[in-house]
């Protein structure tokens, strides 16, 4: 299989993982409504094949408002990650403190945003997709998750995750701020050692599923499992 086949096979993939992910998402009730982005921060994270899959699916003229944005921005404090979900979830596997890291929204708004709308919504990566609240976070100044729904999100991201093994992952807009460069590595996503901060992506070593929620996550996980051949 040549390099342009398997990107456009795993962007492909991220699509229908991504429709799958709103299809289950649906039995959730949410207060999230359009302009409430108090979730919307420079701190998503995401993989390097969503930054892949937002330059497949959008334009020229959209990518250049993106790169307008980004500079309009300027260097600003971000949550830069030293480990993946799947990170993560080795390091409990070997018994390993997780690694703590500073996350702080104050930080400020995502640059992509404007009169608190999403400018790229239907292609937005994972890391804002999984947002989502019962109550108006203003309310309590936090969000509201069932925990059921927090350990789907966790099984989706460490799906994603596997299906970009061995490219990178980071802060959402350091990755798009290099995704014109012509550095690639074997997958045709930016070369890890090429971005400030960024991670690089594991296969999934084992699932963080709670006990409890086993056998209600069983045919979701069999569903992913299929779409990424696993």
């Amino acid at each position: 299989m040549t390099y342009i086949s398997k990107l456009n096979n795993a962007v492909n993939t991220l699509e229908a993982i991504y429709t799958l992910f709103d299809t289950v998402m649906a039995a959730f009730p949410v207060a999230c409504a359009k302009q409430c982005a108090d979730c919307c921060t420079c701190n998503v994270t995401a993989t390097g094949l969503e930054i892949a899959y937002i330059h497949d699916r959008l334009d020229g003229r959209a990518l250049d408002d993106i790169r307008v944005l980004l500079a309009r921005a300027g260097q600003t404090r971000r949550f830069r990650p030293f480990q993946t979900t799947n990170g993560l979830a080795l390091a409990c596997m070997e018994g390993r403190d997780a690694d703590e890291e500073e996350n702080d929204p104050s930080w400020g708004t995502c640059p992509l945003l404007e009169n608190g709308i999403c400018t790229i919504y239907p292609v937005r990566p994972l890391g804002c997709r999984v947002m989502m609240s019962t109550i108006p976070c203003r309310q309590t100044g936090q969000a509201d998750m069932p925990f059921p729904a927090l350990t789907i999100i966790t099984v989706f991201m460490q799906f994603v995750e596997h299906l970009d093994a061995g490219g990178v992952y980071g802060n959402f807009l350091d990755l798009l701020e290099h995704a014109g460069e012509d550095v690639l590595d074997c997958n045709g996503l930016p070369g890890k050692n090429k971005i400030p901060g960024a991670a690089q992506n594991l296969k999934i070593p084992a699932l963080m599923i709670p006990p409890e929620h086993i056998e209600k996550t069983q045919n979701l996980v069999q569903s992913l499992g299929a779409l990424i051949r696993v």
